[in-house]
């Protein structure tokens, strides 16, 4: 049974995600009305006709930024091709716009303010998820440490945005969680509801295989518990049959990134830069990545090897694609990093490390609000 002592860090990180939201959301209305800008300029496919910042009360469609768009198109009009080299919204996977669209349905249709409900109840759920993990497996540790650097960490207003990102923390939590105690079935309903979110799930199963080999041994693998790891990526499978039936192509995600600029090859032309918006941007990208890479690095030191993978695999997608665009958003999701901030002993360490990153947080709402490109 549940003592009364570990139930209070948990409600005590629900109290301060209720705060955070109060805070980064009034600061974001502050942003966008105090700051008069001009349109980005750091890239050329920017138009300005299109990305003009727009000043305005409104507090749920500050929310609505860049692919908050494409997963209110999923929600409202379901999948479509526009042609050759145009971009469409079958990349977007369709977990997060299915309970965008449900919940609207609940709201008279308002899917922006369901939009901005769903992530913002999956944040709830995160961090005394995160709580319940820190305290169960990693005793040493303070949850609520972990809870905070989570919310301050650079990009964290995505995590309340019109984006997958909070739900699919949730998942990826809720699954190690699970796997953590044995509960494999669940764990593998977790990554599979993980891949039918975003294509990193689909590489859940890796971490998850690990943590079953380590609790029930390679003979495992000959019982009918490995039923849970192929039960793993289920999510993914199923989305692309959908594409396969209804577009020819089991493969579509993969061609569709390449016409969104995802073409899985690196060149020198990717870090090519013209204006100072673009070389801050480009210092911005290439350092998150490189951090993200060295505290990947520690967490196999000084953290669980499963949760090392996780990142690996992580990152390697996302840097994968040919490009360091988003690196910020995709490491956010990787729940060690806060485990690692959260054990550094330096008072000094951590201190800088939090001023550090609120300081780019407040940075990264004001872009993204103002619609400047911002992970």
């Amino acid at each position: 049974m549940t003592s009364p002592q570990s139930i209070a860090p948990a409600w005590r990180s629900l109290a301060l995600v209720a705060a955070w939201l109060v805070i980064v959301n009034a600061f974001a209305l502050l942003a966008l009305n105090r700051v008069n800008v001009r349109p980005d300029t750091a890239f050329e496919w920017m138009s300005p006709d299109i990305f003009r910042p727009q000043q305005s009360w409104d507090l749920v469609t500050l929310h609505n930024r860049w692919d908050s768009y494409w997963f209110l198109d999923v929600a409202q009009n379901g999948y479509y091709l526009r042609g050759e080299n145009k971009q469409a919204n079958v990349v977007f996977f369709p977990l997060y716009p299915m309970l965008v669209r449900g919940v609207g349905w609940l709201l008279g249709g308002n899917l922006p303010l369901a939009g901005w409900v769903v992530s913002s109840v999956f944040l709830a759920l995160c961090a005394p998820l995160l709580t319940r993990l820190v305290q169960e497996f990693h005793p040493e540790i303070d949850s609520r440490r972990a809870v905070l650097f989570l919310l301050v960490f650079p990009t964290a207003f995505f995590l309340n945005a019109i984006y997958s990102e909070s739900l699919f923390l949730f998942l990826s939590l809720a699954m190690f969680f699970a796997a953590l105690r044995g509960r494999f079935l669940l764990a593998g309903v977790c990554c599979a509801l993980a891949s039918a979110t975003r294509v990193a799930g689909l590489f859940l199963c890796v971490p998850l295989l690990i943590e079953f080999v380590q609790a029930l041994g390679w003979r495992g693998l000959l019982t009918w518990r490995v039923g849970s790891l192929a039960l793993a990526p289920a999510g993914a499978f199923l989305f692309f049959c959908f594409h396969w039936l209804t577009f020819g192509d089991f493969f579509l995600y993969l061609t569709v990134q390449k016409w969104w600029g995802r073409d899985f090859v690196t060149t020198m032309g990717d870090f090519a830069v013209r204006t100072r918006p673009d070389v801050a941007n480009t210092v911005l990208e290439l350092s998150y990545a490189l951090i993200s890479l060295l505290l990947t690095l520690i967490v196999f030191r000084k953290l669980r090897r499963s949760y090392g993978i996780y990142m690996l695999v992580s990152l390697g997608i996302a840097l994968s694609s040919g490009t360091t665009f988003a690196i910020a958003r995709y490491a956010m999701v990787l729940f060690p990093i806060y485990l690692l901030a959260a054990r550094m002993v330096s008072w000094v360490g951590s201190s800088a490390w939090l001023i550090g990153s609120t300081l780019l947080m407040g940075l990264h709402i004001i872009l993204f609000v103002n619609h400047y490109w911002a992970g």
